[in-house]
């Protein structure tokens, strides 16, 4: 168990150290505590990065700030751009920048002199709320009530409309309900089930639009038959990784044949990890491009999961313990065979598919890291 955590903590340890790469020339606060309290009277002059289970900041920020944490108070002065992540994150301050928020609760009611982009099971705009430039809002129930000096598009469940709206209105969801008194400068443009009746009191500046989604035509091969071209696509690409990786790919059987433990905690650590550190990239100028890097490093690795799991069920099928060039085709036909087999069943698939990317991720990420062993032979005596 201890060699299992030893692997892990590697990998875990070189995908943080592109947290580092992406670290500025310019001052950044980084924080990590069990509470974090900005008073009234405190000016944040730095960049700030701050983890905690509680967030408040009641004073002035006068650079960007990326906060995550389980509840965040955000009810001071913000000059720059405001990143929050949260279980409940509430908006009360003032912005002069834009403000983009993940969260199950996120509640809206301070003054945003810019743009709002808001992620969440709830998202409330407040009737206090005042927003000067567009908004968009993602989740199972949005509400919106406040004052918006621009457009506003919503995706939702259940959306909630109310306020004054100076721009048009865009809501794609499976009920909406517009209030009564609600005011709406532009085109409200929807996309539901059922047609949308307004009040008499709601005032609408410029047309009401449905939009239909027609459904996708049916395919006209059977599904069987794309299946079996993914196979055949998978084969070939796994026949010249295998070419002009022999050494790697015999790594990861090996390591699939005698370390599966092992390589199934770090494929689910790694399927997570490694996807986070490089959204949270994406918030650095300096990191934008190694986390598209990242990002695209990540997705080879989860196709060639299949591959290399592959191989390994083509040596237990055919009773091989090592990969040679005359067999390499063989073999991975035959692996691949039976997983494509298996994941044509639609209630099993997608469980299939998981099985196969966790070893499969781990052992390509531990064969990475996996020192060469030197292999001393003695000579037989001289006669």
């Amino acid at each position: 168990m201890s060699k299992v955590k030893s692997q892990t903590s590697k990998i875990l340890l070189a995908a943080a150290a592109g947290l580092l790469i992406a670290q500025d020339a310019a001052a950044i606060g980084f924080i990590q505590r069990d509470q974090f309290v900005s008073g009234e009277a405190e000016t944040l002059r730095d960049e700030l990065w701050v983890y905690a289970t509680t967030i408040t900041i009641s004073g002035k920020a006068l650079d960007d700030i990326f906060a995550a944490g389980a509840t965040l108070d955000l009810r001071g002065s913000f000059n720059n751009d405001v990143w929050a992540c949260g279980e409940q994150v509430i908006a009360a301050g003032r912005f002069d920048d834009h403000v983009r928020l993940i969260a199950n609760t996120a509640q809206i009611s301070g003054t945003l002199n810019s743009s709002l982009t808001a992620m969440g099971k709830t998202v409330k705009i407040d009737r206090s709320a005042t927003i000067s430039n567009s908004v968009l809002c993602c989740g199972e129930n949005i509400i919106s009530e406040g004052a918006l000096g621009g457009n506003i598009r919503i995706v939702a469940q259940t959306a909630t409309l109310g306020g004054n709206i100076a721009g048009d209105v865009s809501i794609t969801a499976n009920e909406i309900i517009v209030l009564p008194g609600t005011v709406i400068g532009g085109n409200l443009t929807y996309t539901a089930p059922n047609e949308l009746v307004l009040f008499p009191s709601v005032t609408l500046g410029g047309k009401l639009n449905r939009t239909v989604i027609t459904p996708p035509p049916a395919p006209i091969h059977k599904p069987l038959t794309g299946h079996f071209l993914f196979a055949v696509a998978a084969l070939c690409a796994g026949l010249v990784f295998s070419s002009l990786f022999s050494g790697y790919t015999a790594k990861t059987v090996a390591l699939l044949q005698t370390a599966r433990g092992a390589c199934l905690l770090t494929g689910l650590a790694a399927l997570f990890i490694i996807p986070i550190i490089a959204f949270i990239l994406i918030f650095t100028l300096v990191g934008i491009t190694i986390s598209l890097l990242l990002f695209l490093f990540y997705f080879i690795l989860l196709y060639l999961s299949k591959i290399v799991v592959g191989f390994w069920l083509g040596t237990l099928i055919m009773r091989r313990n090592d990969l040679s060039k005359g067999n390499r085709g063989g073999l991975l036909a035959a692996g691949l065979f039976v997983i494509y087999a298996l994941s044509a069943f639609t209630a099993v698939s997608m469980a299939i598919n998981l099985i196969v990317i966790l070893f499969g991720l781990g052992a390509l990420l531990l064969a990475l890291f996996k020192k060469p062993v030197l292999i001393i032979q003695t000579p037989p005596p001289i006669n």
